[in-house]
């Protein structure tokens, strides 16, 4: 994982060469939110997927409140300050996590798989990532200029290909675009369509698929439209039902 927390430091130290109009200061990269030893050690590993990190993960009261170790991190690093870094990101939901943000996003359909982001909460923790880049940026990404998004993408998304082949994830949780699904480049190996639909007036579809990884590791991958947050179309409940019926689908293999 240190070599991949040393690229990490990297892009962020190119934007602000490149004079990345976007990027939060002061802030550091974020590799992956959650605890990686907690995750690996569960009997189901989770990893949920985003777009990139947000502006509101440093607060300008407080920029590191959530990261605390990494305001001494200037320049290049060495191991004890990798050492703290990626300590900063195993302890992200111990210490000031942005609720506001997990909470009705992710942790409802965790919960019904059996996951949780947060300690003892599930019999699996879960972690966090970001498919297209680990450096916070404002504008949202969505916001940004396409300009800005290519050259963020060009390397954050092969940082996260070697992430997700590091974790080596039993299920994808992935509510972005449809459209960003294409940078997603694990081959599909068997199409499960559309495995639950919320009835409503809008029905919502939730999708998944069978990749494999380098690994020859096989995750599943469920797909659901993001709305202003991820799974925001659909509520708390349906949150926790269509992760209750994921558990079914696992077991179906």
């Amino acid at each position: 994982m240190e070599s991949l927390a040393r690229r990490a430091w990297q892009l962020h130290a190119l934007a602000r060469q490149r004079r990345l109009a976007a990027l939060v200061e002061p802030s550091c990269p974020i590799l992956y939110f959650g605890n990686t030893q907690r995750y690996g050690d569960s009997p189901l590993r989770v990893a949920t997927v985003g777009l990139n990190p947000s502006l509101a993960e440093f607060p300008s009261n407080d920029p590191y409140q959530r990261f605390p170790a990494t305001a001494a991190i200037h320049g290049s690093l060495d191991a004890g300050m990798l050492s703290g870094y990626t300590k900063a990101l195993d302890d992200y939901f111990r210490i000031a996590p942005y609720k506001g943000w997990f909470n009705p996003s992710f942790e409802q359909m965790l919960r019904g798989l059996g996951a949780s982001f947060y300690d003892d909460a599930a019999p699996s923790t879960a972690v966090h990532t970001d498919l297209c880049s680990p450096l916070a940026t404002n504008p949202t990404w969505t916001g940004l200029v396409p300009s800005d998004q290519a050259t963020l993408q060009a390397e954050g998304v092969e940082l996260w290909h070697e992430l997700i082949e590091r974790l080596q994830p039993d299920v994808l949780l992935v509510s972005i675009r449809r459209e960003y699904l294409r940078l997603i480049r694990f081959p599909v190996i068997r199409q499960l369509g559309h495995i639950i639909t919320v009835e409503r007036d809008n029905p919502y579809t939730i999708e998944a698929w069978r990749t494999r990884l380098g690994s020859g590791n096989e995750p599943l991958v469920v797909f659901g439209q993001a709305a202003q947050k991820p799974f925001g179309l659909i509520g708390g409940v349906d949150q926790r039902r269509v992760g209750e019926h994921l558990r079914t689908v696992l077991d179906a293999g």
